[in-house]
């Protein structure tokens, strides 16, 4: 009985080990399919051009809820496909001195992560505050355009 016993734990020894290595590769290499941001300076011109709606994503670094939108919502195939299709997506680093403290007091941003939709003249059509699900944020995009 005593082998069998230490036989168990070295095997959910083993597999505790493949499963923090499989979770550690996952955290720290990125995702292949991510949403193409625009430079907040471009976006409006490009939104112009091709008659759309400009998505802000307005995130920070120390943001643990942006990081999972990054890793859940924007890799999700429909999320990708409709930002691409209907709006010209850009994100601002709401750390940033010059452009994240200029949308911060332009738009009242009061959490991270906040995804705003704008038309091409810098007015507010829609937001959302907090952590989105893929579900939720596909059903907003669909609403917005």
């Amino acid at each position: 009985m005593n082998q069998r016993h230490n036989k168990g734990i070295k095997v959910l020894m083993v597999l505790g080990i493949i499963i923090a290595t499989v979770a550690a590769i996952l955290e720290y290499y990125p995702t292949i399919n991510t949403v193409q941001w625009i430079p907040y300076e471009t976006a409006f011109q490009k939104a112009r051009q091709e008659n759309k709606l400009i998505y802000v994503d307005v995130y920070a670094e120390w943001c643990d809820p942006c990081k999972l939108m990054d890793k859940t919502t924007f890799v999700n195939d429909t999320v990708l496909t409709l930002l691409h299709n209907n709006f010209i997506a850009t994100r601002i680093n709401i750390d940033d001195e010059q452009i994240g403290a200029k949308v911060k007091e332009k738009f009242n941003i009061p959490a991270m992560p906040t995804s705003l939709i704008l038309n091409a003249d810098t007015l507010e059509v829609n937001r959302m505050v907090g952590y989105v699900r893929s579900y939720r944020f596909i059903a907003w995009l669909k609403e917005a355009r």
